[in-house]
């Protein structure tokens, strides 16, 4: 089904549990019955990311997180489709129950588009937050994923490069605002823009993860050796060590020869990082993102939406 409605096959699967384990539960009173929707003169069963989040309280289960995180998504290198899979892979949490967060740094507003919002619609971006200091509650919204809110982002944030300049203890406003509302969400997800600024540094400076999708071309081999000597000056500077760094292969195509070279120099050169799961490339991925729908809506048995999985998988172990 579709906005953030499953069926009790889907249910099952994301829980970790069988059908016959959800009808039984369901028979003995343990939890509720599943909601019903009419289509035509059909009536069909179905749950809610909200209903995962509940099920795993009244049951017991075990959430697969071990801890909160704070993650981004960061590459120098721009057109690397950073902000469409940041998008989906925020989503696909969210629609595993896990209560979810995407913030947009970046000014054009990429991340906001992808999520189906118009980043001229909101007068309050991160500027206001950072700046302004108001509540930055107030910049949060709802998405019809009652799992996953949004920090959308607009022109409105295009001066806060020059405002943090003259700032005390510029590089961690941030990580000082992120904290007021941490506690509340499973996951912050961050897609940042594709250079190196103020509020990338404190980007850096605020999360466990750093995500990096890099085209398996060889210029963007060269984007990952400028963010990797960034990384170890931020190291050197500010004595703050990343917890995991995960580089991911997008819009993979193993048909050509310049793919499967530039993965094997990656796979070489960053072995400790590279990610076996590979974004394969397609089109479904583009035209979901034109309509302003994840690819879990859009097609989700599509080979786009099998890959994100595969990296929401692999880096979070769900």
């Amino acid at each position: 089904m579709k906005d953030g409605m499953y069926t009790i096959g889907e249910f099952a699967s994301l829980l970790g549990v069988s059908k016959a384990v959800i009808y039984k539960w369901e028979k003995e009173g343990k939890i509720n019955k599943a909601k019903r929707v009419k289509r035509g003169k059909t009536m069909y069963r179905y749950y809610t990311a909200e209903d995962i989040r509940d099920l795993r309280v009244d049951m017991n289960i075990q959430t697969p997180l071990t801890k909160r995180r704070k993650q981004l998504f960061l590459n120098f290198k721009g057109g690397t489709g950073k902000s469409v899979i940041s998008a989906n892979y925020g989503y696909r949490l969210a629609q595993h129950g896990f209560k979810i967060l995407m913030v947009d740094l970046d000014p054009q507003g990429h991340l906001t588009k992808c999520l189906g919002c118009n980043p001229e619609d909101f007068s309050k971006t991160l500027y206001d937050v950072i700046i302004n200091k108001v509540p930055i509650q107030s910049v949060i919204i709802s998405s019809k994923l009652t799992t996953l809110d949004i920090i959308p982002a607009n022109l409105g944030l295009s001066p806060i490069e020059l405002s943090l300049t003259s700032l005390h203890a510029r590089e961690f406003k941030l990580k000082r605002v992120l904290t007021d509302i941490e506690d509340s969400y499973d996951i912050i997800v961050l897609d940042a823009p594709p250079n190196i600024g103020l509020l990338n540094l404190n980007a850096i400076l605020s999360v466990n993860d750093l995500l990096v999708p890099v085209l398996a071309d060889f210029l963007s081999y060269d984007g990952l050796k400028i963010l990797f000597e960034t990384l170890r000056d931020i190291e050197d500077e500010f004595e703050y060590v990343l917890d995991n760094i995960y580089i991911f292969l997008n819009r993979y195509n193993e048909s050509m020869n310049i793919s499967t070279r530039s993965r094997d120099a990656i796979r070489k050169n960053y072995a400790d990082f590279v990610c076996d799961t590979m974004i394969r490339q397609n089109t479904t991925l583009s035209d979901a993102t034109a309509l302003g729908m994840s690819i879990f809506e859009y097609a989700p048995n599509s080979r786009a939406a099998i890959d994100i999985n595969k990296l929401v998988n692999e880096i979070l172990d769900i």
